[in-house]
């Protein structure tokens, strides 16, 4: 018979020789949501390079005027560029009417193309020097109201597609056609000049009888000016 102690003692071994425990599971990882980076700032504005307080660069107050500035380009009835650059400044009061003609034509989904703003006494003068006719250019003398600071060439254009409405002649052009007195014209000119011009008259513009695309502003009579934009 054997002896207790020997069979308690070979149970014990039999019970350490069974099969190991289970190791314990691995922590579960949750995903950690990370957040892209913020998108960079758009670059801050350029300071104005000139007096602001005597003048505004009209696409600093909307974005949304196009340029067509003739004069900087051989685009025009002289055939020849007279500006060093094209930019587009008026006086600061000018420049906020013509905002408002602006807001006033969005709602229609239009808006203006601009074809002459500023234009500097040097640069009547050289106007002057290839086409001296006062019928059609403003002697240097006198002055330009464009040389005020105070007039527009402009046209309405379709802001989704950048198109020019019908307005019957391009600009520059001289003859009766291009008279806002003119009214045998096929539609849609009649109402399309109709749109510009009372868009212009109700924010203190007036027009002349010779250009459809000519206004004055109807405010104080600004002095003439030589001052020159820079260009980049």
């Amino acid at each position: 018979m054997a002896h207790p102690f020997r069979a308690l003692l070979l149970l014990s071994l039999l019970c350490a020789c069974g099969p190991a425990a289970d190791p314990p599971a691995p922590p579960v990882a949750f995903p950690v949501a990370v957040e892209p980076p913020p998108p960079p700032l758009p670059p801050a504005p350029l300071p104005p390079d000139y007096d602001s307080t005597a003048w505004t660069e009209l696409v600093r107050l909307d974005s949304s005027f196009a340029l067509d500035l003739r004069y900087a380009t051989d685009s025009n009835f002289m055939k020849q560029q007279i500006y060093d650059c094209g930019r587009c400044f008026y006086r600061p009061k000018v420049a906020r009417a013509l905002l408002a003609v602006q807001q006033d034509l969005r709602s229609r989904g239009l808006g203006l193309k601009m074809f002459d703003c500023y234009r500097p006494g040097p640069y009547q003068q050289r106007l002057w020097d290839v086409l001296p006719d006062a019928r059609y250019v403003a002697r240097p003398t006198k002055g330009s109201v464009h040389s005020r600071g105070a007039a527009a060439d402009l046209t309405i254009v379709d802001l989704a597609t950048g198109e020019e409405l019908d307005m019957g002649t391009p600009y520059d052009f001289f003859g009766e056609a291009a008279y806002t007195t003119t009214t045998d014209l096929p539609a849609p000119v009649p109402e399309n000049r109709r749109i510009l011009q009372e868009a212009m008259l109700r924010h203190g513009f007036s027009t002349i009888r010779t250009e459809w695309w000519h206004f004055n502003y109807g405010g104080p009579r600004f002095p003439l000016s030589d001052w020159v934009w820079a260009c980049p």
